[in-house]
């Protein structure tokens, strides 16, 4: 395990292209109290785990990238983010099929920190993907960037509590709210 890599499941080789969500992890799947890592602290957002089943469902990868510079800045390890991690996995009762993390700080100007795309580019040869095929979701303007620089279709959760002056693919109130919009373009497509 590289310092940018954190839990998987298996990677498997296909001759089809898949297709992926790519997540946020701290304001999107878990309440963001800045930067989160002790399991007492991990409260996961309503409707997170049915909207996951959904993409589950509808043969998605599930793929997590995330910027924990405190790593850095030694507040804490990336042990303890790994048991943040599992934690937060048992208590969705899933598996993601990877979790890529970005340990640096905003000044250490690494290439896989958002919105920057080598932890993007990395999953896409490693699971892949069809980067036409996936959508990335997020709470902030550097999630947006950083899909929108990767060429992914972008969803901004609007309930965020940061502000985003770029133009997401899609706005939603909530991540359920994404879900049932992908499942009804692809039952109405038929």
């Amino acid at each position: 395990m590289n310092e940018s890599e954190s839990k998987n499941t298996s990677k498997k080789s296909h001759a089809w292209k898949n297709k992926a969500i790519f997540l946020d992890r701290d304001g999107t799947i878990n309440q963001d109290f800045s930067y989160v890592y002790r399991i007492e602290d991990l409260k996961i957002l309503e409707w997170v785990r049915e909207w996951l089943f959904n993409l589950l469902n509808m043969w998605y990868k599930l793929i997590v990238v995330t910027n924990q510079s405190w790593i850095w800045r030694w507040y804490y390890t990336l042990d303890d983010c790994n048991k943040f991690n599992n934690e937060l996995q048992n208590q969705l009762w899933l598996n993601f099929d990877w979790i890529y993390i970005c340990p640096h700080s905003p000044n250490e100007n690494c290439k896989c920190r958002k919105p920057k795309t080598l932890l993007i580019e990395k999953a896409i040869k490693d699971f892949n993907l069809d980067i036409k095929q996936c959508f990335f979701i997020g709470d902030k303007e550097s999630d947006i960037q950083t899909w929108s620089n990767a060429w992914c279709k972008t969803v901004l959760i609007n309930d965020s509590q940061y502000e985003c002056n770029l133009n997401p693919d899609y706005r939603v109130n909530s991540i359920l709210d994404f879900s049932q919009k992908l499942i009804w373009n692809l039952h109405t497509k038929k």
